[in-house]
């Protein structure tokens, strides 16, 4: 199987292009032209400055992280939800890119079933993306693309090649005086995800990245945890208790004039005047 067949479990971005990390493939031309995929190009004095994208494809093993969106927005943007910011070089620390920058999203091979392929660049002027390819955006005049494909792994293949060779078996069997019944067990099990955390090394050598924030929830088979989940709700006993008082008697308050209420609590200061010698007032 052709190693562009696997999903992409890694990207990195490189000023120097004989610096690309071992493993991973360096995107140096652009796909329909063949020209240089520069994502800086600079001007023509002083010191040249380049950028170049590095890509790496692998059969996944379980929990491991493939890539599954990229995105291009101004680097004054907000950072989607889900997604990280490759904001510096892999070999010299540099700026990636500017003005834009390149986000991408990452999802355990467990729960998902298809995954990014192969990256593109297309040279300036291009309008439509290849058949079978989804246009990304704009970035320094070149424009990114990216293909879909189904999730290929080893174990998958080898169960194609075990089922192929359980045919052939069959087939074989029906020549025989006896009956041959090979067991017949997945190679692989996925399993069921009830939490994602990336955890996979995209970078190569563990550089941080700038995240967004937090996805509400990646997938339908599992729920967001909240600070409160788990936290038993019931009705505090004292609302309770209030059920079970009968006889409630409620006093009649009687209205008062302001006459009233002035004859029942007028305070005329005669004691305070007497210990004075004076008048108060």
């Amino acid at each position: 199987m052709q190693s562009e067949d696997w999903p992409i479990t890694g990207v990195v971005v490189v000023a120097d292009i004989t610096k690309c990390p071992a493993g991973f493939t360096t995107i140096d031309r652009t796909y329909d032209r063949s020209e240089e995929a520069d994502l800086w190009r600079d001007g023509l004095f002083g010191r040249r400055v380049t950028r170049y994208l590095c890509v790496q494809r692998a059969a996944p093993q379980p929990g491991q992280d493939v890539l599954v969106d990229v995105s291009i927005i101004n680097d004054r943007e907000p950072v989607p939800a889900g997604f990280t910011v490759l904001d510096y070089t892999h070999d010299s620390r540099e700026k990636a890119s500017k003005k834009k920058v390149i986000c991408v999203r990452w999802m355990s091979v467990n729960i998902t079933n298809s995954a990014l392929s192969e990256l593109i660049i297309l040279a300036k002027g291009a309008k439509r993306p290849p058949n079978g390819y989804t246009l990304v955006g704009e970035l320094n005049n070149l424009m990114l693309c990216y293909k879909m494909s189904n999730i290929k792994t080893q174990s998958s293949l080898g169960q194609q090649n075990s089922d192929s060779a359980l045919n052939e078996m069959s087939d074989m069997s029906k020549n025989l005086p006896y009956e041959i019944r090979p067991g017949k067990e997945n190679a692989y099990n996925q399993g069921s995800a009830v939490g994602y955390s990336p955890t996979t090394n995209h970078t190569a050598r563990g550089y941080p990245q700038r995240p967004g924030p937090p996805e509400r929830s990646m997938s339908m088979s599992y729920s967001t945890v909240t600070p409160l989940t788990g936290v038993q709700w019931q009705l505090s006993p004292k609302l309770t208790a209030l059920n079970s008082l009968k006889n409630i008697h409620i006093p009649e308050i009687k209205y008062k004039t302001m006459m009233d209420i002035e004859n029942q609590y007028e305070y005329r200061f005669d004691v305070e005047r007497s210990a004075r010698g004076g008048k108060i007032g």
